[in-house]
């Protein structure tokens, strides 16, 4: 994901439930920040990933992380003391 498709800048913060789920890397989705499959005519595809249990994470909002689709704190955002 590149800077050009962020969100806010900012970590999206959301509990999800077991399951694969697709993060959006266009910016079309009207379901931000997954996939609503918009993005057909693009060159970008989502990102997929699996949630094994119930639990907050921390979505990639900025484009710089090096573990995408979630925050590693690359923006300088400090996730300690979160969740």
């Amino acid at each position: 994901m590149t800077r050009k498709y962020a969100d806010a800048g900012m970590p999206i913060e959301i509990t999800l439930d077991p399951g694969t789920y697709y993060r959006c890397t266009c910016g079309k989705s009207q379901n931000l920040p997954f996939c609503d499959e918009s993005h057909s005519g693009f060159e970008t595809s989502p990102i997929a990933f699996t949630i094994e249990k119930r639990q907050k994470v921390y979505i990639c909002g900025c484009g710089l992380t090096g573990d995408p689709p979630f925050c590693d704190g690359s923006c300088g955002i400090s996730l300690a003391g979160r969740g």
